[in-house]
C-alpha cells in the first residue's frame, strides 16, 4: 500500500537543488583534478576538495530555495529563474576573471582559470538543471 503525503512547497525545488549540487560537486572536483594536473597549479588554501563540496552543494541548495521563492511570486518561474541565474553566472565569471589572489602573475592566472571553471560549471547547472529537476521530479524521487 502506497501512502501519499503532502509535501511542503519548498520540497521539490530544494531536492532539485540538492541533486544538482551533488552533480555539480562531482563535475567541479573532476575539473579541479584535471586542471591542476594540466597546469601544475598547487595552491589549495581557498579552492580545495572540502571547499568545493560544501560551497557547491550549499550554493545549489540556495538556488533551489530561490526557485521555490520565485515559484510562489512569479508566473513564468522557469524563464525568470533561468534569466536571473544566467545573469548571475555571467557576473560571477566576470568577477572571477578579475580576482587578484597572489602577486605572482602565473599563479594568479592559474587561480583565475580554476575559479572561473568552477563558477561556470556551478552556474550552468544551477541555471538549467534545477528547473529541469523540479519539472521532472520522478528522476530523483
Amino acid at each position: 500500500m502506497k501512502k501519499e503525503f503532502d509535501q511542503p512547497h519548498i520540497y521539490k525545488p530544494l531536492m532539485a537543488g540538492l541533486m544538482a549540487g551533488i552533480i555539480a560537486t562531482v563535475l567541479n572536483i573532476f575539473y579541479d583534478v584535471m586542471y591542476r594536473s594540466a597546469t601544475g597549479f598547487s595552491l589549495s588554501d581557498i579552492i580545495n576538495v572540502s571547499s568545493i563540496i560544501f560551497g557547491t552543494v550549499l550554493a545549489l541548495l540556495i538556488a533551489g530555495s530561490i526557485f521555490a521563492l520565485l515559484e510562489r511570486y512569479t508566473r513564468y518561474v522557469q524563464l525568470v529563474y533561468i534569466l536571473v541565474f544566467v545573469i548571475l553566472t555571467l557576473l560571477c565569471v566576470r568577477w572571477a576573471l578579475h580576482v587578484h589572489r597572489i602577486s605572482d602573475p602565473t599563479l594568479n592566472s592559474e587561480f583565475r582559470g580554476l575559479l572561473t571553471g568552477i563558477v561556470i560549471i556551478s552556474g550552468c547547472l544551477a541555471s538549467f538543471l534545477v528547473p529541469f529537476f523540479v519539472k521532472h521530479e520522478k528522476i530523483f524521487m
